[in-house]
């Protein structure tokens, strides 16, 4: 970047740091306003208790008594949460001078440094990254100027896989900290927020490269022991690729557990592909399930076929057979008895 490219980019910077000293009163506002709510419902509740008791209410007491333990574990959140804005310094926006050295020193700082205009975004590129002998490439660490200015309220940056290398079980995780481009920060949140809020550029990116480029194994979305390998389709499970199965239709692998065998032919098949016996409930791959009753059309596998049938048609196919027999002996019988003559 040229130095009134820089100049333009401090300037975007400054403007979205002025906003953000707003952003900061408008938050302060809004937990100051939730934490005099949870007071309101707290004396809300206490009334209430005093009424219960006189009343001998003793149902109503405890509902009350329940109530108020659950303000009272929330307002040492809300009332640290806003302690905690009210005691940050609001330093003064750097000039714009100061800006365009700070975005010098990003440049000196890494080799790949960019701004897009169509996503108001300060890109920089980290060199590749291998944690525990895996490889997981290089990432653009994508700073978003206009949601710099709503920091208290959303995500300001992104970590975009470059050549992603992604756990084996989830596509989302690129990184054993990333997860759908947002950054696990970890202990270093306050610090990372801290250099935003100065305009210390040069410190922010530099402390998520840091962050990338270690491992936490207290604290990953998955861990590296579980990175590689093979994802089970069915069940998610990460499996080596001795340990796994093909789907003999689809190609999906699958886990010991989760693979079914054709009780027909012996192919192996997915959650996904696998029919029922409707008779036995055995499995059936996609072609030996279009094996079906002649009569009443329902999936079978061949040991409960015979002659083409289910047990069920076979069996009423049998009493049909045997009543009409009986039926056909009985006529028999009717047109060979003797008729007997009568004598006068």
């Amino acid at each position: 970047m040229n130095d009134k490219e820089l100049v333009h980019i401090a300037d975007r910077v400054r403007e979205a740091l002025s906003q953000l000293r707003k952003s900061r009163y408008l938050e302060c506002t809004r937990q100051l306003n939730l934490f005099a709510f949870r007071l309101q419902d707290l004396t809300c509740d206490s009334r209430k208790l005093g009424l219960a008791i006189t009343r001998g209410w003793l149902a109503a007491s405890e509902q009350c008594c329940t109530s108020i333990d659950r303000y009272l574990n929330e307002i040492p959140y809300a009332a640290s949460k806003l302690q905690t804005l009210l005691d940050r310094r609001q330093k003064e926006v750097p000039t714009l001078s100061t800006m365009v050295e700070e975005l010098k020193a990003v440049q000196a700082e890494f080799e790949d440094v960019a701004f897009n205009a169509e996503e108001s975004a300060l890109c920089v590129v980290t060199e590749p990254i291998t944690l525990e002998d895996i490889y997981l490439g290089r990432f653009r660490i994508l700073l978003d100027l206009d949601r710099l200015g709503e920091l208290y309220q959303k995500v300001s940056y992104y970590i975009v896989a470059i050549d992603p290398h992604p756990a084996a079980n989830d596509e989302a995780i690129t990184h054993p900290h990333v997860s759908n481009e947002v950054l696990c920060e970890g202990d270093g949140s306050a610090a990372i927020r801290a250099a935003l809020e100065e305009g210390r550029l040069s410190d922010f990116f530099s402390m998520v490269r840091s962050i990338l480029s270690t491992y936490n194994p207290d604290s990953p979305y998955v861990s590296l022991a579980n990175w590689e390998g093979v994802a089970c389709y069915d069940c998610g499970y990460v499996m080596d690729d001795e340990s796994s199965y093909s789907c003999s239709y689809c190609g999906n692998a699958v886990c010991d557990s989760c693979s079914r065998v054709c009780a027909n032919c012996g192919e192996i098949v997915c959650g996904e592909c696998v029919s029922r016996c409707e008779v036995c409930d055995r499995s059936l791959c996609p072609e030996c399930a279009k094996t079906k009753c002649s009569e009443c059309e329902s999936v079978c596998c061949e040991s409960c076929l015979s002659d083409g049938l289910c047990p069920e048609c076979k069996e009423e196919k049998e009493n049909n057979d045997e009543e009409h027999e009986s039926e056909t002996t009985d006529e028999n019988t009717d047109t060979t008895t003797p008729q007997t003559t009568a004598l006068g």
